[in-house]
């Protein structure tokens, strides 16, 4: 009896394993088709359709550091630089070596008059590769920011 019970125990334990890992990648792979849809409503200047969403990607699956970054863009277009700084650090946590987001919360921190962590990060983001952040860079050195 003892051995039956094991056994549908390990069935039982395996179901679940599988049944967890299958659901997160259908979360992963619905938060990506969401934020798709989003980041085309954001090109066609439809930001609140595209906030919508993102905000949806980031419910399916809040470990999507892509939704995170464009939910950063969303902010930084509205001005919200604080709320804008919070999602591409979230990125940013979630993917150490993403260039972009480094340079836009770079400029989210120039924005909201934080120089020092604005050229951090653009130091950070071109030491990663991102191209074109000399102008950035040079702005950091004329204003006596390291």
């Amino acid at each position: 009896m003892m051995s039956g019970f094991r056994f549908v125990a390990r069935y039982v334990a395996v179901f679940l394993v599988v049944f967890l890992f299958s659901s997160c990648a259908d979360n992963a792979e619905k938060s990506g088709q969401l934020l798709d849809k989003g980041v085309d409503f954001y090109y066609h200047a439809q930001y609140k359709k595209a906030f919508g969403l993102f905000k949806e990607a980031l419910d399916a699956d809040d470990g999507n550091f892509e939704a995170w970054y464009w939910m950063g863009n969303y902010f930084e277009n509205n001005h919200d630089h604080i709320r804008a700084i919070e999602c591409y650090t979230k990125a940013i946590e979630l993917n150490p070596n993403y260039a972009d987001a480094y340079a836009n919360r770079a400029e989210a921190k120039k924005n909201n008059r934080d120089n020092a962590g604005a050229c951090a990060d653009w130091k950070k983001a071109a030491k990663l590769g991102k191209a074109n952040l000399n102008d950035d860079l040079e702005w950091c050195k004329r204003n006596g920011v390291k």
